[in-house]
């Protein structure tokens, strides 16, 4: 190390951004004409008085090297004449700083500003100086600092504006585009759907071949499944452009769970896995969107029974808790999840490998569409899972969305 080589300053954090070398300290650097260490000091206080606002002047060797800095305040102090006046041919090596904050023409504008408070606050006075390999450049101080600062956050406000406009517009073509094809793709599935249903219930009379019948049930059932997707997409590419809207009504909470439950019955059991209703018949009605309720419900059904091994249960069931909030819980007894596979499931198209999983159809969409659709209804997805011993997913909606009047239905039961 030199006798003028600052210590060594910490490594630069990353900037999120690319910083342009107008916003470097190369950037910052005025260049003032430097002094040479044998000049007399008369010259640089000559130099002081004809440009009262300088607040030092560099001094540098003659292969373009930064030694020093002279601060106006050694020639120019309060109280008593300066010793310079007494001896004028005093060379300004012997009154400069000769360890001056060297910061090199790269360096981002917040690193410097880390380094003038960490490393040398006292160069908030008397500014620093730019060198490149230690040849000098120029001479920083904290006023351009400031206003290059203030500079570069308009210009970053600026480009993230920019970078939010484009991304919102990419995210209203990306919705058009999946209205128009789920319009386009809906009308010929919805054909080759039924066509499969009349060929399972055999309509025009029996198969000579009964495997056929299978054939058209699976036909059938992958139609269902790509028309959920379908609008899942469609659903959760809305919600991201903020073009998901609600169709309220007055809804019959018991009745639409117990519709669900049983929607999904038939399914569960092939899998093993029984459902299970336990919702008051008393339940007061929920302002709500009907549709996406039973969407809801229906994805954290189907995400359950997709995680319950065989001999497992799923359990739906419903409470009005002191607070005034109504719960709406699926409880299984699954394999459960951990804070990381939580995480990931909750993300568009994050899904959980496991054994179980690969034996069912499935985006990964499910569950962030339906976080989605409970916080549009100003509620929320409340999750508790533990590993090898089950989750519980409810939605949980506010007390200014239930009714008063309670609204009986069906007992609640098993399927």
């Amino acid at each position: 190390m030199t006798p003028f080589e600052p210590p060594a300053p910490p490594p630069p954090a990353s900037d999120p951004l690319p910083v342009e070398p107008a916003f470097t300290a190369a950037g910052l650097a005025v260049p003032v004409p430097p002094l040479a260490p044998s000049d007399a000091c008369a010259t640089a206080l000559a130099r002081f008085v004809r440009q009262p606002d300088l607040p030092a002047l560099p001094v540098v060797e003659e292969d373009g090297r930064a030694v020093g800095l002279l601060v106006r305040g050694s020639l120019l102090p309060d109280g008593p004449p300066p010793a310079v006046v007494r001896h004028p041919s005093m060379p300004v090596s012997s009154l400069m700083d000769g360890r001056p904050l060297l910061v090199e023409g790269r360096t981002p504008l917040a690193e410097i500003g880390r380094r003038l408070s960490g490393l040398m606050p006292s160069a908030w006075a008397t500014g620093f100086l730019v060198v490149e390999q230690e040849r000098y450049l120029g001479l920083g101080t904290v006023t351009g600092l400031m206003a290059k600062s203030a500079e570069l956050a308009d210009l970053r406000a600026r480009q993230l504006d920019e970078a939010r406009r484009q991304a919102e517009q990419a995210i209203r073509a990306r919705t058009a585009f999946l209205a128009t094809m789920s319009h386009e793709i809906r009308t010929p599935l919805t054909a080759m759907m039924g066509f499969a249903e009349l060929l399972e219930q055999e309509v025009m009379g029996p198969h000579g071949v009964p495997l056929y019948r299978d054939y058209a049930r699976d036909i059938a059932e992958s139609g269902r499944h790509l028309m959920e997707l379908i609008n899942d997409l469609l659903d959760l590419s809305k919600a991201d452009a903020d073009r998901l809207e609600l169709v309220e009504g007055t809804v019959d909470v018991v009745r639409v769970a117990i519709a669900t439950a049983r929607l999904l019955a038939e399914r569960a059991a092939r899998h093993g896995v029984r459902i299970v209703t336990d919702v008051p018949p008393d339940l007061p009605p929920l302002r709500a969107d009907e549709r996406k309720l039973r969407q809801m419900l229906l994805n954290l059904l189907s995400n359950a029974v997709k995680f319950t091994p065989a001999d497992g249960v799923v359990t739906l069931d419903a409470w009005l808790a002191d607070d005034g909030t109504l719960w709406l819980s699926v409880h299984d007894t699954g394999i459960g999840m951990n804070g990381d596979e939580l995480a990931k499931a909750l993300e568009p198209w994050g899904q959980i490998d496991s054994v179980l999983a690969r034996g069912h159809v499935g985006t990964g969409l499910g569950l962030p569409l339906t976080k989605r659709l409970i916080e549009l209804h100003g509620g929320r997805l409340d999750i508790v899972s533990r590993h090898d011993e089950g989750t519980v997913m409810a939605l949980v909606f506010p007390p200014h969305r239930i009714g008063r009047s309670s609204n009986p239905a069906a007992a609640p039961g098993g399927f």
